[in-house]
């Protein structure tokens, strides 16, 4: 791993719970001494993108913050968004959530909360894996077999229940499924007790870019709630994907 390897992977680190972290912590994880460390870290410091607490630990600081409001202000999703997701959430009172792929990875770039005190916790950054939740599925479900077969070689295919799907035939077999009924479900595969349903969000040529997605204790579904919950999201990620292609639409494609 070169210098500029290691700056990216310390960015990385320091945007993961606990988001605080000492020298000698940090350079055990990027595999560089303590000296090496603090010089990246100085760097990154001058430069605003890592600040020194009282306590001497590190955190992202200021320029990371602005970096990203600048990136979201570009890509518009929240002003797209949010709308569209708020009524969603309103109609089933569950939390609902906006993925795109970062790279390799589904991300969670937008959420709305529901109002009921039990809720699914989860917050803007979080990665889901492509094979157990549903916004990962939603957008796994639309990439070329080959893609997701380099996935699965690269990602440590683990079983985060004991309803997780880990054999790559029955992952493909999922993805097949989600592509036939035209949303993702994810029962208790990504965490136990959690129920997530996913949908395809697609521009004017009809890619897929996004996911839409509601999040529900498990103990609050039941057939009737699975019925209308995925008709009222397929219909809503079927209006947000028409509207993409209206003239003067506010969401830019720059992603």
């Amino acid at each position: 791993m070169n210098s500029q390897e290691k700056v990216i992977f310390l960015l990385k680190i320091l945007a993961q719970a606990p988001y605080e972290y000492g020298v000698t912590e940090l350079g055990k994880k990027i595999g560089c001494g303590k000296s090496g460390t603090f010089k990246l870290l100085s760097t990154l410091v001058d430069n605003g993108f890592v600040k020194q607490n009282v306590n001497h630990k590190y955190t992202l600081g200021l320029a990371v913050y602005l970096i990203g409001k600048t990136y979201e202000e570009q890509i518009g999703i929240t002003h797209y968004a949010r709308p569209y997701m708020e009524k969603l959430r309103d109609e089933v009172n569950e939390n609902v959530n906006l993925g795109m792929m970062v790279g390799d990875v589904a991300t969670i770039v937008c959420r709305v909360e529901s109002h009921q005190v039990v809720r699914i916790t989860g917050k803007i950054g979080d990665p889901r894996p492509f094979y157990a939740s549903a916004i990962g599925k939603t957008l796994a479900a639309y990439e070329d077999t080959e893609t997701i077969k380099r996935w699965y070689a690269r990602e440590p295919i683990r079983a985060l229940t004991n309803m997780t799907k880990t054999s790559l035939e029955k992952i493909l077999s999922d993805l097949a499924m989600v592509r036939e009924r035209g949303y993702a479900i994810s029962d208790e595969e990504f965490a136990s007790e959690a129920f997530g349903i996913g949908a395809p969000i697609r521009d004017p040529s009809g890619k897929v870019w996004a996911a839409i997605s509601i999040g529900a204790p498990k103990i609050r579904i039941d057939q009737n709630k699975i019925t209308l919950f995925s008709k009222l999201l397929v219909e809503t990620a079927n209006r947000m994907s028409k509207d993409l292609s209206v003239e003067g639409a506010t969401f830019s494609l720059k992603y």
